[in-house]
């Protein structure tokens, strides 16, 4: 079980880290940051409320981040709902207004925040682990 637990936190500190690495993409090249995101940049105001999905990526890495220090259960619950609310919201861009459904995302977004609540369950303070 103790091998479980070390795979867990790993995979736990990998989403993490793509989410930190997404948050500074978005800040220092965000043209790449939106090509990732198969999104074209926005320019004028536009370009500034797109490079708030900097921020959602900074509130993911720093919720895991603080998941993992304190071993918190709602920090990776946090970290869940962000992901997993983009696996919703990109499936309703779909099914509600036409755009192109990206199962390769979605299935990403649904990974890594089954990953954070399983996480929170087995590594979450008060766990059954």
């Amino acid at each position: 079980m103790e091998v479980g637990r070390s795979v867990l936190f790993g995979l736990v500190a990998l989403v993490g880290l793509l989410t930190a690495g997404n948050a500074a993409l978005w800040l220092l090249v965000p043209a790449r940051a939106a090509e990732a995101l198969k999104m074209p940049l926005l320019t004028g105001a536009a370009l500034s409320t797109q490079m708030d999905i900097g921020a959602f990526f900074l509130g993911g890495a720093i919720f895991t981040a603080l998941a993992l220090i304190t071993r918190e259960r709602p920090w990776f619950i946090a970290a869940a709902v962000l992901v997993l609310g983009a696996a919703l919201y990109r499936t309703a861009a779909f099914a509600l207004h036409g755009a192109p459904f990206l199962a390769d995302m979605v299935v990403a977004e649904l990974v890594m925040g089954s990953i954070m609540f399983i996480a929170s369950r087995v590594l979450g303070r008060g766990g059954n682990g």
